[in-house]
């Protein structure tokens, strides 16, 4: 009897703890670009700013640079996710969701799904 009124207990805390988490994780707001340094690298991030020097490439990919007052990173959507973005334009305000990279010495963010900017 002792043993499932502990499993219950355990059970309970457990899940708990895991709505506690998803709430926190959901509560957090975006990161100033000028924390974003290169042990970020391969994590994912949330970023909000205004956007400028955007570009098309002739296959496709959308390139910007976000700006929030801290800072500015580039922004990279390669054609499969750019093509869904016609929001992204100059002067917009965006908050994006994607992976830290590192190219030719500068870091990136990377946007893998078009539901990750938000305009």
């Amino acid at each position: 009897m002792e043993d499932s009124r502990l499993l219950l207990v355990s059970l309970l805390v457990s899940t708990i703890g895991l709505f506690m988490l998803v709430f926190i994780s959901a509560a957090q707001g975006p990161m100033p670009i000028s924390e974003i340094v290169p042990e970020n690298i391969g994590s994912k991030v949330l970023v909000e700013g205004v956007a400028s020097e955007t570009f098309t490439t002739p296959e496709g990919h959308l390139f910007f640079q976000l700006a929030d007052g801290s800072k500015s990173i580039k922004i990279v959507a390669f054609s499969d996710v750019a093509g869904g973005l016609a929001c992204v334009e100059d002067g917009a305000n965006i908050r994006v969701k994607g992976i830290v990279d590192e190219y030719r010495s500068e870091l990136e963010i990377i946007v893998s799904n078009t539901a990750d900017v938000q305009c």
